[in-house]
């Protein structure tokens, strides 16, 4: 579908949370092929919903995929700018949009924000 997939964001892979299971199988999906269908099936999904867009819930609900992957992908997908995020909400969570079907409504970027360092006040 996409010659860019899969996107390997997080040093080489699709991430993980931190535990030996979830790199294990963070690797074996990057390995296998998992990462790169699962990135290609969102991007459909997403692509299908046109303007009304994706929560990682309904994601979650039309694919069967726990939490953490249909998140991860979306996230990937974001911070790569493949998709947008938009500031708006449905059921408390936010909705991911095609880049094309934003139409001039309000996005935010991935990841977390810079803070400030309490002893020097520089952004960290």
């Amino acid at each position: 579908m996409d010659e860019q997939l899969p996107l390997l964001t997080y040093a080489g892979t699709s991430g993980w949370s931190g535990t030996d299971t979830s790199k294990d199988r963070a690797f074996d999906s990057d390995s296998t092929g998992r990462t790169k269908k699962s990135q290609e099936y969102a991007l459909r999904i997403i692509n299908n919903v046109v303007s009304v867009g994706i929560t990682w819930k309904e994601l979650s609900e039309i694919t069967g995929w726990h939490h953490g992957l249909s998140s991860g992908v979306l996230s990937i997908l974001h911070k790569e700018g493949m998709i947008s995020r938009l500031l708006e909400k449905r059921g408390k969570c936010r909705i991911y949009i095609a880049n094309n079907y934003v139409d001039g409504r309000e996005t935010d970027s991935q990841g977390r924000k810079p803070k400030e360092c309490p002893n020097c006040g520089h952004l960290v």
